[in-house]
Formats: structure tokens, sequence, C-alpha cells
């Protein structure tokens, strides 16, 4: 339980530090945050109707994140790899082999080289508004522990 409060309050931290106004930082970034926790989807659990939608809503509110993030990556599983964790609903998830470089994809092939180009892409346009260290390890205890519980 304590680990889902860390998680909620380090996704809430990064969505506040990329908000591009008040509205987005206090009223948005809470609610994703909480909303993450969830087992769904992470647009279709905030009542969107689309992952377009998603990007969209992300682009228009936290547009330094949104320009950070690749185009092949679904925005739960990229917002948790920011804070280096994985997300709660990734244990029990029926569509690993579409996420990007998702740690129990069993088909994760050139994932270092994947891994390197978008990093070189971040540096070589400049961007330096957040060093984001993303972890792509996940834990036998941490996905037992979602598996029991």
């Amino acid at each position: 339980m304590r680990d889902l409060v860390l998680m909620e309050k380090q996704i809430l931290e990064l969505l506040q530090f990329h908000a591009n106004d008040i509205y987005a930082k206090d009223e948005l970034a809470p609610l994703i945050a909480k909303t993450s926790l969830e087992m769904g989807h992470l647009y279709s659990d905030l009542g969107l109707a689309s992952r377009k939608e998603m990007g969209e809503l992300m682009s228009k509110n936290f547009t330094s994140l949104a320009k950070l993030k690749p185009d092949d990556i679904r925005w739960k599983k990229y917002l948790y790899d920011c804070i280096g964790k994985t997300a709660p609903a990734c244990a029990t998830c029926g569509d690993i082999s579409n996420c990007f470089n998702c740690t129990l994809n069993p088909n994760k092939e050139n994932i270092e080289m994947k891994r390197s180009k978008i990093l070189d892409g971040r540096l070589a346009t400049g961007n330096k508004d957040l060093v984001i260290l993303v972890s792509f390890e996940v834990t036998i205890f941490l996905m037992s522990f979602f598996l029991i519980y």
C-alpha cells in the first residue's frame, strides 16, 4: 500500500514539474496521478475515448513532458518509466506485446538500441528540462506483490 502512495506522489511531482499552467498542475496532475494506479488503460480510466485524445490532453497541458515521450510508448508506461517503476496494471496486462520496451514482453529485441536512440534524440534536441533516468527492470517482488494482492 505504501508503494502505491509513493508511486502516486512521484507521478504527481513529475506531472506538476511539467505542467503548463495552474489548472494542469493543481487539477489535472492529481487526477492523472491517482488514475494511473488503476488497472485499465490510462486514457479509458480517465474517461477519454482514445489514446489520441490522451496524447492531445497531455500535449496541451504537459507540453515539455509530451515532447520527451516517444511515439510508440503508452502514456501510463511512459510515466512509470520516468519514475523508474512499473505501473501496477502491468503485472496483469494482456497488451504487453504491444507496449514499447515492456520488461514483461518476451519479444523485447533491440531494446538497448531503441533506448539509446531515444536518449540520443533527447540530447540532440538540446532538451534539458529534466534528466530522466528510465528503469526497465521489474522485480519479482513487485510482480508477486501485485499478483497476490
